[in-house]
C-alpha cells in the first residue's frame, strides 16, 4: 500500500467519483422515481409508501372475503372481481417494494466502497510526518472514467 499524500488524495477523488457517477447510475436505472435526488431517502420512502398499501389491500381483501362467506351462495361475482383487484394490488406492492430494497443494496454497497476509499486515504494522510504538499502532478494520476467504470462495475452499479 502506498502511503503518499497523493495515494490519499487520489483515494479521496476516487471516493468523489464513485459517488458522483454512482449515484447518477442508480438514479439512472429506472425511471420510477423521477427527480429523486437522495436515493436512500427516496428508496425508504417508496417502501413504506408501498408497505402501508399492501397492508391496507390485504384487510381490503380479508373484508370481501368475509363478504363472500356471508351472502351465502349470492351472486358474487363483482366482489370476485374486486377481490381480484386487491390481490393484484398486493403483488404490484411487493414488486416495488423489491425494487426499493434493490436500490437500498446497490447503494449502501457504494456508499460502502466511498467509505472504504476515505478510509485510506486518512490512512495515508496519518503516515505523513511532514505535511508537505501534494505535487499538482500526482494529484489524479490513474483516475479516469474507465477506473470509475470498472469500479462501479464490480459494485453492481
Amino acid at each position: 500500500m502506498d502511503k503518499t499524500p497523493a495515494s490519499a488524495v487520489l483515494n479521496l477523488r476516487e471516493a468523489d467519483a464513485l459517488l458522483t457517477e454512482g449515484v447518477q447510475r442508480i438514479m439512472r436505472a429506472s425511471s420510477d422515481l423521477p427527480g429523486a435526488s437522495h436515493p436512500l431517502q427516496e428508496a425508504l420512502r417508496l417502501s413504506e409508501q408501498q408497505a402501508m398499501a399492501t397492508l391496507e389491500a390485504v384487510e381490503a381483501a380479508q373484508s370481501e372475503v368475509a363478504a363472500i362467506r356471508a351472502t351465502d351462495g349470492g351472486f358474487i361475482d363483482q366482489r370476485l372481481r374486486r377481490l381480484d383487484e386487491h390481490l393484484q394490488t398486493i403483488l404490484t406492492s411487493q414488486q416495488a417494494q423489491d425494487l426499493a430494497g434493490q436500490r437500498l443494496k446497490k447503494t449502501i454497497t457504494l456508499l460502502q466502497a466511498v467509505e472504504q476509499r476515505i478510509q485510506e486515504a486518512l490512512q495515508h494522510l496519518g503516515c505523513v510526518a511532514d505535511g508537505s504538499a501534494v505535487p499538482a502532478d500526482d494529484v489524479g494520476q490513474g483516475l479516469d472514467q474507465n477506473n470509475v467504470d470498472d469500479l462501479l462495475a464490480q459494485l453492481g452499479i
